[in-house]
């Protein structure tokens, strides 16, 4: 269960690992609901939305794009509200289940280019540790000599 302990700007910030201009850009985006405010002004926030910017930090993480998270915290939302039923949305898993699914996607294509790149540099690290001559190997590639 979820105290809602209230908290300043500046203590959600410190307590989520974020900048302050962050949280703001989440409330501008409407990732994180405009908070009340006390009566000298001041945002008020609580730990439910304490939790809210720790998700949106780990989707990020992820590789979710700021829109892909808005989406999946509509989701979240809608499986929340679904009561008196264990069990999900079938539609709202699917939803889950496709967002996921491409990102696993994207994961495995940026892997495979890091892979390469990963090949080609180690092949570059060899051949200017094994050339004694001092010539670059990028230069003198077959793939340069053919440009020329």
């Amino acid at each position: 269960m979820v105290q809602n302990t209230s908290m300043r700007i500046g203590e959600l910030a410190a307590r989520a690992e974020v900048n302050i201009q962050t949280l703001r850009f989440y409330e501008r985006e409407g990732l994180l609901k405009s908070p009340v405010r006390t009566a000298s002004g001041y945002r008020s926030y609580t730990d439910s939305d304490l939790e809210r910017v720790r998700f949106i930090r780990l989707c990020q993480g992820l590789g979710f794009t700021l829109r892909e998270i808005q989406q999946l915290l509509i989701l979240h939302k809608s499986v929340a509200e679904y009561r008196g039923v264990i069990k999900m949305k079938p539609s709202a898993v699917r939803e889950i289940v496709t967002m996921a699914n491409e990102r696993l996607e994207l994961i495995d294509k940026k892997l495979t280019a890091l892979s390469s790149m990963r090949a080609e540099l180690m092949a570059l690290v060899r051949a200017l540790s094994d050339d004694s001559a001092g010539t670059c190997p990028v230069a003198a590639s077959p793939a340069n000599k053919s440009k020329k």
